[in-house]
């Protein structure tokens, strides 16, 4: 991969016009999926407060400021990767009851979960992102424990999947996909001493992983979406704690610019958008198992 050079701009609120407070989700939870669709997020799995995971999917009017529950995942996860397309939302892998990773695939559908094929291979803490037709499922670990070395392409139209080259092996990372691209952030090899700041971006025409500028600190844990045309990294932990700031990549200049920290910093969050806002949902206020279920918002212009 070739080698890139950083450039970091801007003070702790460049960028931002400051954190709105929504009403939190129902249930806290961490190691949550979300994704959104048709102006909702959706939340579904994670770990309850009481260690459990669960089966619990719940919608946000974002117009509405207010929750309401959906039917159930057909099974309890956590750590599972969610992404939408066409109104409808994706929920891959994850850990089941019994802490293995699992090969599920789940479509909500009309406000129904369908099942998908199964994934090639099991998949936990793992990250998804939909570009074009096509929902790429990537890094995590495999059904050993290992990191995974190879992602998973499925078909949309022909509900098939497909092989491709992963990124540098890790997990906790996100994904996201803007203009045919699918970008690859932050993570960590084992525990979260072990973060990465890796942002690699992968072409679908040359089936290639490219490095790109890391992330200003090492994140794993973190979720990622693209809002204004920038991809912006919200939450993590490490060592010393959960992590608070926030960071965007802009793809046309390759700079990192710091935002507005996290009023509530969080790792195993959901991070989505919508219009012109950047949204981090539930996730776990310290490292370890807590869970939260804040949801705030940030503009991003």
């Amino acid at each position: 991969m070739a080698a890139v050079v950083l450039v970091v701009v801007g003070g702790a609120a460049a960028g931002g016009t400051g954190w709105q407070r929504h009403t939190p989700l129902p249930e806290p939870r961490t190691e949550v999926a979300a994704a959104i669709a048709n102006g909702a997020i959706v939340a579904v799995g994670g770990f309850e407060s009481s260690g459990s995971n669960s089966q619990r999917a719940d919608v946000y009017s974002i117009a509405a400021n207010r929750w309401r529950r959906l039917p159930d995942l057909p099974v309890a996860v956590d750590h599972a990767a969610a992404a939408s397309a066409n109104g409808n939302v994706y929920v891959v892998g994850g850990y089941g009851a019994d802490r293995r990773p699992l090969r599920t695939a789940f479509v909500l559908q009309a406000g129904r979960w369908r099942a998908l094929p199964s994934l090639p291979e099991a998949r936990a803490a793992a990250a998804a992102a939909i570009a074009g037709n096509i929902l790429y499922v990537v890094g995590g670990v495999d059904a050993r424990r290992g990191l995974a070395r190879v992602a998973f392409a499925f078909d949309l139209r022909t509900r098939r999947w497909s092989r491709l080259p992963g990124p540098t092996p890790r997990e906790h990372l996100a994904a996201a996909a803007r203009n045919g691209l699918v970008y690859a952030l932050g993570g960590r090899r084992a525990g979260y001493d072990t973060n990465v700041a890796l942002l690699e971006v992968y072409r679908p025409a040359t089936r290639r992983w490219l490095s790109l500028p890391p992330i200003p600190n090492a994140r794993g844990g973190t979720g990622a979406a693209f809002v204004s045309g920038r991809l912006v990294s919200i939450g993590g932990e490490e060592p010393a704690g959960t992590i608070a700031s926030v960071f965007a990549y802009a793809p046309r200049d390759r700079r990192w610019r710091r935002l507005a920290d996290l009023p509530t910093p969080r790792h195993g969050l959901g991070v989505v958008a919508h219009r012109d806002r950047v949204y981090a949902v539930a996730g776990g206020p310290r490292p370890g198992l807590t869970t939260s279920g804040a949801i705030e918002s940030l503009e991003i212009r």
